[in-house]
This record gives C-alpha cells, sequence and structure tokens, in this order.
C-alpha cells in the first residue's frame, strides 16, 4: 500500500479545520488535531463524522472534546438516527474505533435528595452558593456532575463531582499562583478582526481548576450568535462555538 502524500495530509487537515471549526472544539484541541492530522497521527474529524453517521443512519449534531486518562483526544459526538432516537458515543481520535457509548454507561442522575445532600456539602466546603449542576460525561465515558459555585467578585468556581459519591474530582489547588485576569475593557479591545459581532454578553468565570476566563456572546450579521471563552490572564481564545438558536 502507497504510503499518504504530504498533499493528502494537508487535505486531510484541511477537512479536518472545517469540521472542527463547527464544532465545540477549544481553539488549542483544534491546533493539535491538525498536527495530529498532518503527523498521520490522527484520523481526520470530518472522517469519523462521516463514519459514525453511517454506522447509526444518521446526522452529527454535536461533537465535543474529551481527554482520555493518559491525554489521548477523543471526541464525543451526539447523532440522531432515522427515528429520531438521540445517541451518543466516545470516540478514539487516533483509530477512529468507538470506545463506549450512551448505553454502555451504567451510571445514571441521582434522585433530589441525594444531588441536595452532594450540595450542601460544596456549600458548606467552599462558602460558596451552588448556582448550576449539569450531569455530563467525562473523557472516560464516567458520568460527572459539572457544578458551579458563586464566588464574586472573581467569577464562578467549577467543579467536577462523581455522580455515585458526590466526591470532587481533580479538587482545587487553591494555593498555585495565578495571575490576575485583565479588564474586561482590555478583553474586548484584543479581540482579533474575526471575532466581531455585536456585545449580547461578557462574564468572567471560573473553570474547575479555579482558573478565571471570560464568556463571551456575539451576535453576528447572520442572525447567529458566537459564544467565545476566552483565557482571562492571557486574553487568548480557548473555545469558540457558533449556534443558531
Amino acid at each position: 500500500m502507497t504510503p499518504p502524500t504530504r498533499g493528502a495530509f494537508l487535505r486531510a487537515a484541511a477537512l479536518a479545520a472545517a469540521a472542527l471549526a463547527c464544532a465545540q472544539v477549544p481553539a488549542a484541541e483544534q491546533d493539535a488535531a491538525r498536527r495530529g492530522v498532518l503527523a498521520g497521527q490522527l484520523k481526520p474529524l470530518n472522517s469519523i463524522i462521516a463514519d459514525i453517521g453511517r454506522k447509526y443512519g444518521g446526522r452529527v449534531i454535536e461533537v465535543e472534546t474529551k481527554r482520555g486518562r493518559k491525554g489521548e483526544l477523543r471526541y464525543e459526538i451526539k447523532v440522531i438516527d432515522a427515528r429520531g432516537e438521540k445517541h451518543e458515543v466516545l470516540v478514539d481520535a487516533a483509530s477512529g474505533a468507538v470506545v463506549a457509548q450512551e448505553r454502555e454507561w451504567p451510571t445514571q442522575p441521582v434522585p433530589p435528595a441525594q444531588m441536595a445532600r452532594y450540595i450542601r456539602q460544596l456549600e458548606q466546603k467552599y462558602g460558596a452558593r451552588v448556582v448550576n449542576a449539569e450531569f455530563e460525561r467525562d473523557g472516560q465515558g464516567k458520568a460527572v456532575y459539572e457544578v458551579k459555585l458563586s464566588e464574586r467578585p472573581a467569577g464562578e468556581m467549577k467543579l467536577l463531582l462523581d455522580v455515585r459519591t458526590g466526591e470532587v474530582l481533580h479538587p482545587p489547588e487553591s494555593a498555585a499562583p495565578q495571575a490576575p485576569p485583565k479588564s474586561m475593557a482590555a478583553l474586548l479591545e484584543s479581540l482579533p478582526p474575526k471575532f466581531s459581532g455585536l456585545v449580547l454578553e461578557v462574564e468572567l468565570e471560573t473553570d474547575h481548576r479555579r482558573r478565571p476566563y471570560y464568556s463571551v456572546e456575539l451576535l453576528q450579521p447572520n442572525g447567529f450568535k458566537l459564544e467565545l471563552e476566552v483565557d482571562a490572564a492571557t486574553l487568548e481564545v480557548t473555545r469558540q462555538k457558533v449556534d443558531d438558536d
């Protein structure tokens, strides 16, 4: 079998870039994926999306990146089949193989009384109010709750909880020094021309590692909404998403 040429790799990388731009993929992950495709280490995302669409006889509606235990890149893909049923699968970016799917994920969301206990424990431990809790899957398909705690004026702190126990995964390292967040005005002035639009909302938040970031929503001329996440210290755009709702 003839090895792929560099031109073939470049074409694959270009297709992958187009697919990544339409997915909920952080900018840093997009760059890593392009480099991986060029090096022949990763399968192009557009090819993975096509394979999943054929496998489930439907269309892919959402893609997010996850990281495995060893840092390997994975895609969490949501697809709607011909009967209108939604499936979620976790796909290895290197091989394109499905490593987990929704029916293989045994842990389900907890009932209200159990969730209330988790919330009380968190609020007592961190001295802040829980303002949001959402059931999610991590890079191994493990069930977690992504929880936001109000922590003004520094924004909001995000934590990940083990659904079964309520234990905090990757506890924040409070002792680690952090650069102070730059001002909201500096953020808006720093946005590249490609992120133009009308400002709908700007908010200073904190991720599950207590790192501050800005969440920005911009109305586009076509009526779509561009959502950005920007590192508050470096002003680097780390995530972008176009929402047509």
